[in-house]
């Protein structure tokens, strides 16, 4: 081959080395690279679930008439300070859960007038409300699901009423939210015959308020405390007599007035509290017959409640407690609502996981729920 022939023939294998040189070390720089971002679910993300709340709040007219037309722009609403977009109000049957006192030293206090009056509220029911009876004495007893059959509700009141020695009022609110209220739909609403004694104190306020929050159940209170403090004092307190000084039963009767006086006083906190945490009241009468009176009162307050329906955004594993707070701004209107709400999805999540087998029993109980312990 010539000289001429061989030197191009180097040049352009040269060439050729040099090109896939160059094509290689490009090639490896591409690899050497970060690869670009992909997507994929990221475990710290919040994942955000839209719960609409349905909130009982109870409205007023200036003139003590049930307003009419209420509008959505009639009110502000806000959860944790932040102001929610109101998609409807609403007037609903009611749903009401009577929790009478039936136990305690019948010498001291008139059960009955709780059952009397109880009465008197049924008659009241509209077309389509319900109602479900409870009584708690030793034990807490079931008298009648829900129902919106009046005669029904009547007989349960007059043959199934059983007055007892101990009042076990706590466990019997806890029962009654965890397991009779979820078992209806819309306004909640708990009308509680009683003097708030407990005579086992196992279960501490803050835990039965706060099945009551969730349970979204607004509770109205009637109280024969103040009766019964005007009509103990002068027997309790009274300087004692020679006789009654050296007698020790005497004594020790004494002694169980002033300790009943002291439980009814410290009573009176707890349950104005249960009102007013759950947006609703309580009536206190200082007389028997104005205590007998009541049944109108309690019923127009009760229909006073309207259902706020708003949406809402939340983590999925919420458990935090929601302040509430609703405002008028249509003059002549008066509001009242719950001091705050736990979300839904894990109000029910809590209450499966605290059921008791007492509650099971009770469930499958077909006519009267005991639930409680034997008389002592």
């Amino acid at each position: 081959m010539p000289l001429k022939s061989k030197i191009e023939a180097a040049a352009v294998l040269w060439v050729i080395i040099a090109s896939a040189t160059q094509v290689q070390t490009q090639s490896g720089r591409m690899r050497g690279q970060p690869k670009p971002p992909q997507h994929r679910d990221d475990k710290d993300t919040i994942r955000l679930r839209v719960e609409e709340v349905l909130l009982p709040v109870s409205v007023h007219s200036d003139y003590g008439n049930l307003p009419r037309n209420l509008q959505r722009t009639d009110f502000i609403l806000t959860e944790d300070g932040k102001r929610q977009v109101i998609n409807s109000v609403s007037h609903t049957p009611a749903n009401i859960l009577f929790i009478l006192d039936a136990g305690g030293d019948s010498t001291l206090k008139n059960l009955n007038i709780n059952r009397d009056l109880a009465l008197k509220m049924v008659d009241s029911l509209g077309e389509q409300d319900q109602a479900a009876i409870v009584t708690y004495s030793d034990k807490t007893s079931l008298l009648s699901q829900w129902t919106g059959d009046k005669e029904a509700l009547r007989r349960a009141l007059e043959w199934k009423f059983k007055p007892g020695l101990k009042s076990d009022f706590y466990r019997t609110l806890q029962y009654a939210a965890e397991e009779v209220l979820p078992k209806v739909n819309g306004r909640r609403s708990v009308v509680i015959m009683t003097d708030g004694v407990d005579s086992f104190d196992e279960l501490d306020f803050e835990k039965v308020l706060g099945s009551l929050h969730r349970a979204r159940a607004t509770v109205y209170v009637v109280s024969q405390n103040e009766i019964l403090l005007r009509e103990l004092k002068p027997r309790a307190f009274n300087a004692l007599s020679w006789y009654e000084m050296l007698d020790p039963a005497g004594r020790k009767r004494i002694e169980k007035l002033r300790a009943y006086y002291r439980q009814l006083e410290a009573a009176e906190i707890t349950l104005k509290g249960l009102a007013e945490e759950t947006g609703g009241t309580i009536w206190n009468p200082n007389a028997r017959d104005e205590f007998a009176k009541l049944a109108p009162q309690v019923v127009t307050e009760i229909g006073t409640e309207y259902i706020f329906a708003y949406s809402t955004e939340r983590a999925r594993d919420d458990t935090r407690f929601h302040a509430i707070n609703v405002y008028a701004t249509r003059p002549g209107l008066q509001v009242r609502a719950r001091r705050g709400i736990y979300a839904s999805v894990v109000a029910k999540r809590e209450a499966r996981a605290n059921e008791r087998t007492e509650f099971d029993i009770a469930r499958r109980a077909p006519d009267v729920s005991l639930v409680g312990r034997s008389s002592l």
